[in-house]
């Protein structure tokens, strides 16, 4: 599956498949959204549980239900017909959409912008997130009160669980799975 997605000015969910013609997303693209909600489920949880319980009213109408989690998911995290395919090898690309609702939404940084399942602790990511900004292990450890060997212990747990072997490679792969949110 590789696409580009967008939202018409109407609000209507676009799908651009690689090669082929662009199509308005609706109920009966079931191979598709079944796809899509396995990824969804998958790799950004908290945000399939919060479409899961705003959508939770259309449930009984599996098909429907389903389709207004993609729709949303897509809605917020894709809104411009660029030259970027949105999601290619595996990966999601995320823009930024403009929301009226940016802030006051209860599902900011939730559904938009969601956090990506990873295998790392609160800590880890906490101690990588501050490699991924710039700051080298003694910056770290004083921000975070622990010493340089627990940095160093929590970047080798870092690397082996993302399957990295310098920061280059952890770099890219937290760009590539959102793993700390847009421009962060």
């Amino acid at each position: 599956m590789i696409f580009e997605t967008y939202s018409t000015p109407e609000g209507e969910v676009m799908i651009a498949p690689a090669g082929q013609a662009h199509y308005k997303l609706e109920p009966r693209h079931r191979e598709f959204i079944t796809g899509m909600i396995a990824l969804i489920r998958e790799s950004y949880p908290d945000a399939y549980k919060a479409m899961s319980e705003a959508y939770k009213a259309s449930s009984d109408s599996l098909y429907y239900y389903e389709f207004l989690i993609v729709r949303r998911f897509l809605k917020c995290n894709f809104g411009n017909f660029d030259n970027v395919l949105d999601f290619d090898s595996g990966t999601f690309k995320f823009e930024f959409v403009p929301c009226p609702m940016r802030g006051e939404c209860k599902y900011d940084q939730v559904i938009c912008n969601p956090k990506f399942n990873s295998s790392l602790s609160e800590r880890e990511l906490q101690v990588m997130k501050l490699f991924h900004a710039g700051q080298n292990e003694n910056q770290i450890a004083d921000k975070l009160y622990i010493s340089i060997n627990t940095v160093n212990n929590h970047k080798k747990a870092s690397f082996r669980k993302t399957g990295s072997h310098t920061m280059a490679e952890f770099i890219t792969y937290s760009n590539k799975h959102n793993l700390f949110g847009h421009g962060n």
